[in-house]
């Protein structure tokens, strides 16, 4: 296999294959419209997960009123193609999302990068902070806090800025290289 990868490594364009493409605006057509309905996906497994399977238990889960479109682009990598924008914005606003207790990451669709540079290594996450005492619940403190854990999004809490229930919720980009201390 290692020498395979030398071998690719090794391979160049000529002058004549290494030459720039023009592509007009309107070549991609009606992809944009598609593409503000779509998201991109993976499941964080090294087990292959189907698109069958993945697609007849995503419909369940998300409760979506038509059915999606899956379109495999690589290994786990997935195109989903709801039927409208707010069924595509209500999934993405209930991440994260488990599918057989892996995590299944979603992007907004970016019709202008190639797939094997989008970025899996971060993924929205809520998180609950328990027993803090009441004063402390507001959104300064989630702010405060969470930014340790990687980028706050989001604090879940009332007009006045106060979260007094049972914990404070904290949407976070988090870093998935990273452990979480």
């Amino acid at each position: 296999m290692e020498e395979m990868e030398e071998v690719w490594r090794k391979l160049k364009l000529n002058d004549e294959e290494d030459c720039l493409i023009e592509v007009e605006k309107g070549v991609r057509g009606s992809m944009d419209l598609k593409g503000r309905r779509s998201l991109v996906r993976k499941i964080i497994s090294e087990r292959r997960i189907g698109r069958k399977i993945a697609r007849s238990m995503m419909e369940k889960v998300w409760k979506v009123g038509k059915p999606l479109e899956f379109q495999e682009i690589g290994g786990n990598y997935f195109v989903i193609t709801f039927v409208n924008r707010s069924d595509k914005m209500k999934v993405l606003d209930g991440c994260p999302w488990l599918f057989d207790s892996y995590l299944f990451v979603l992007l907004h669709f970016d019709g202008e990068m190639q797939p094997s540079l989008f970025d899996f290594d971060h993924a929205y996450m809520w998180v609950q902070m328990l027993n803090l005492p009441l004063s402390y619940m507001n959104k300064q403190m989630g702010e405060l806090i969470e930014s340790s854990i990687g980028k706050v999004m989001e604090v879940d809490v009332q007009e006045d800025g106060s979260a007094w229930g049972r914990c404070l919720r904290v949407k976070v980009e988090c870093d998935l290289r990273r452990p979480v201390a």
